[in-house]
């Protein structure tokens, strides 16, 4: 696990503080008429930093940085401020560029943030398709893990069977159970790391049987229906519905799920 230095976890607070404590001021320094104003100001700024990609963020911190400066620039000279005054836009100036940077700050780390959660979501996502109950593959890990078995049937002209059990007869409380029961039992009953067992949605399961013969077929699917019906509750079996057909050179499960 990567270690995080003293300085990594102090980096959000004091930029929190700065961002904070900077606009504080420089709303104090306000007169009553621009206080709306330049909140409503602040408020567009750090909307527009926290939505924005990092990219564009640090182009907008450039751009507000250039404008204040040519602002006060311009002011300088039209109103021809004296030394005084010159030190106090400067200062006011400098202000704004802390809380600026600041603000800036943290939308980055926030930003970092968010594309690491999503990073990792994507990860997780990915563990997902090789980890669910009883072996049993995800809609998305079968149909990629199948396009590859397909291709190889089709090119070496093996024999197959591609087999949909529907479950959606089944009343809804029983269901799931049915589901997990039904899964069990056929990748149980399988050849493991051979044949395919996948959910389509949370009442189809699909099945594709490669290099069997017809005589093989009919003996799994035997063994299948006898070892279900011994496992799910009684009159659960009769409500299943099996459509089973013959791989005949398919490369991809939406050629076998078109009606014949």
């Amino acid at each position: 696990m990567k270690s995080v230095t003293l300085w990594q976890r102090l980096q959000m607070p004091i930029a929190a503080t700065v961002w904070l404590a900077s606009a504080a001021v420089l709303l104090w320094l306000q007169s009553d008429q621009n206080s709306l104003y330049v909140m409503l100001s602040f408020v567009g700024m750090a909307a527009l930093f926290f939505l924005v990609t990092d990219r564009i963020a640090f182009f907008a911190f450039i751009l507000f940085t250039l404008t204040t400066v040519f602002y006060f620039l311009y002011r300088a000279f039209i109103e021809g401020w004296s030394p005084g005054e010159q030190a106090a836009g400067i200062g006011t100036h400098f202000l704004f560029l802390l809380h600026l940077f600041a603000l800036y700050s943290i939308a980055k780390y926030v930003y970092s943030y968010r594309s690491e959660n999503r990073a990792l979501k994507n990860r997780l996502e990915e563990l997902q398709e090789y980890i669910s109950e009883h072996g049993v593959l995800t809609k998305r890990e079968f149909e990629k893990q199948s396009s590859i078995v397909l291709s190889t049937m089709a090119r070496h002209g093996e024999p197959g069977y591609f087999v949909q059990v529907d479950l959606s007869e089944i009343r809804k409380v029983a269901r799931k159970q049915a589901l997990i029961a039904c899964s069990s039992v056929i990748f149980g009953t399988l050849r493991k790391h051979y044949d395919l067992v996948g959910h389509f949605d949370d009442k189809t399961i699909v099945v594709l049987l490669q290099n069997i013969s017809d005589e093989g077929f009919k003996i799994v699917d035997g063994r299948l229906k006898e070892a279900m019906q011994r496992q799910i509750e009684e009159g659960a079996f009769e409500q299943i519905n099996w459509n089973v057909r013959q791989i005949q050179g398919e490369h991809s499960i939406e050629e076998l799920l078109v009606i014949r």
